[in-house]
């Protein structure tokens, strides 16, 4: 017979469960509609797998012209070493500075650069910079990436939404209640959901003074001052440029509320300001400016990169450029825009920028040579042995380069072969996929070189599988040995490696008929209609079909 506390204890509980269920349902009748936000409001929860701050896929270093840098941002990437004369200067920002819409070289950090450099200053500037980002990330981003790069200035790209997102996000509940938040209606009325989140920008300017929008200023100046302080240790200089939106100059635009509360914050902290709603407020169509509610047109890009290459700190002092590193590497870049309108050097030459950027003793000088080596065009024989002692340097820089160039050299780089086995064998990284891929293009047939790619095939990131399938690709019928790998790769549960291992097949022929059950399988079943085309295609090619 059950005991007298247990049936308390379990009638307490049932008690505690219905009283509970009531609650929750009493709260979803109750509960105010959700804040319908903009589309430009991210919840960073939802879109960031990493929590607050995310990074694209890396790069590998080289060529010039990948799509995402080292660090995971849309910028090329750069030497870590600085020196004597070189002023850096970092812009962290949004999609706005990002250049959501244009072209990587469209984007106003780019053509700071450009322009501040054609104008006699010995500059970089970086763009580290993604959609989505807010001063948290921006905050993160500085500490994680742009300090190692030694910046002379910092520049926060301010756009309106970021005190938005502050509140949005900051001022949800820590952990596991986030959980019941999410599905509790109970829980959001505790936590007064409805009267937390912003949905528009708008809410700036017309709920100014209201509780959600006094918040969202002071976790924004928070991380101003947060970020000021770890600029400040570093010994470099900080300040903002605060972007508008685009509502701000249509036809009855509203005060510009929140630029003066901007301004006068950094004028009470003692931080350089730039507001470029000022800039633009008299011009003649400034709505041309932008392609939407916050990003900019390329014209847009040009006039904040011509604005801000005027304001100091940035502007600068011109540079004496006596420096012979300094020198050497405006020639490189020299080099690379004579290639560009005359046609590539001779071989002489050609090959004199390869030594260069393999032997040269500053990492510097090596970075640009190798990027201008990149416009000159194909090595020749006499450069294999100068990119075979790249393969084998210790700045992962010059590797890449190595690699790279000796991939698309083809035939004549065969007697890299070696090294470059030896580098896939000890290098866990982006070095051994760049190391096999460049083998599968000169056509190697290593021993060794099957067995390290059908191990890149199992790799954890999507990247390195698919890369390997298509080096194995490119080995054609050398690769025979690897058909029984491929044919378990058919079910990674990437739809892009499954198309490059399917691809693989075709390129190696004949001795890929043991896999016909498989593909004929991949034919009928994969979710992908690309794959499945594919699929069709190779057994198209393949003997005995």
């Amino acid at each position: 017979m059950t005991s007298t506390p247990l049936r308390n204890l379990a009638l307490a509980a049932a008690s505690t469960l219905v009283f509970g269920a009531l609650l929750e349902g009493l709260a979803r009748i109750s509960e105010p509609p959700p804040v319908q936000k903009e589309e430009y409001l991210w919840d960073w929860s939802e879109r960031f797998k990493d929590g607050d701050f995310y990074t694209l896929e890396k790069g590998e270093g080289y060529p010039p012209g990948e799509e995402n840098n080292v660090d995971g941002l849309r910028d090329v990437t750069r030497p870590v070493e600085t020196r004597e004369g070189l002023r850096r200067i970092v812009i962290l920002g949004d999609s706005v500075a990002y250049g959501h819409g244009v072209e990587a070289t469209e984007a106003f950090p780019q053509i700071l650069e450009h322009t501040l450099r054609a104008s006699g200053r010995d500059v970089d500037v970086f763009n580290i910079a993604l959609p989505g980002w807010s001063t948290r990330q921006e905050r993160l981003a500085y500490e994680r990436i742009a300090r190692r790069y030694k910046p002379n200035e910092v520049v926060l790209a301010v756009c309106l939404n970021d005190l938005a997102e502050l509140q949005i996000n900051l001022t949800k509940p820590p952990g596991f209640l986030l959980t019941l938040f999410k599905h509790s209606a109970a829980v959001r009325m505790a936590f007064g959901a409805s009267s937390r989140e912003i949905g528009a920008v708008e809410e700036l300017f017309n709920a100014a003074g209201s509780a959600r929008v006094e918040n969202a200023f002071r976790l924004f100046f928070d991380e101003v001052k947060a970020l000021r302080s770890e600029v400040a240790k570093d010994g470099a200089t900080f300040s903002i440029a605060v972007f508008p939106f685009r509502l701000q100059v249509e036809p009855q635009s509203p005060a510009p509320l929140v630029q003066k509360r901007v301004m006068d914050f950094a004028a009470a902290e003692k931080i350089t300001a730039f507001d470029f709603l000022r800039e633009i407020a008299t011009s003649a169509a400034p709505t041309d400016l932008f392609l939407d509610y916050d990003h900019f047109s390329k014209a847009g890009h040009e006039r904040v990169a011509s604005w801000l290459g005027t304001q100091p700190p940035i502007a600068g002092e011109i540079a004496s450029l006596n420096h012979p590193e300094a020198m050497r590497e405006i020639s490189l870049r020299r080099m690379r825009i004579e290639a560009a309108t005359s046609g590539a050097p001779s071989a002489s030459v050609r090959d004199a920028v390869i030594r260069e950027a393999v032997d040269d003793p500053s990492p510097r000088v090596r970075f640009e040579a190798a990027q201008t080596a990149f416009y000159l065009g194909l090595p020749g024989p006499a450069s294999v042995p100068v990119l075979v002692r790249g393969v084998q340097h210790q700045d992962p820089r010059v590797r890449a380069f190595a690699t790279w160039t000796l991939g698309e050299a083809g035939e004549i780089a065969r007697p890299a072969i070696p090294a470059l086995v030896a580098l896939a064998r000890q290098d866990g990284g982006a070095g051994k996929t760049g190391a096999l891929t460049a083998i599968g293009k000169i056509g190697g047939d290593s021993p060794e070189t099957i067995p390290l790619l059908l191990q890149e095939l199992k790799h954890p990131k999507e990247a390195r599988r698919y890369r390997a399938a298509r080096t194995i690709g490119k080995m054609g019928p050398a690769a025979a040995s690897a058909v029984s790998g491929l044919t378990e790769a058919l079910r990674d549960p990437s739809a892009l490696v499954r198309l490059h291992v399917v691809r693989a097949f075709g390129s190696i022929g004949e001795a890929s008929k043991p896999a016909l059950p498989a593909l004929i399988e991949t034919l009928n079943k994969d979710p992908d209609p690309e794959v499945r085309k594919e699929a069709s295609l190779t057994l198209s090619k393949l003997p005995g079909r």
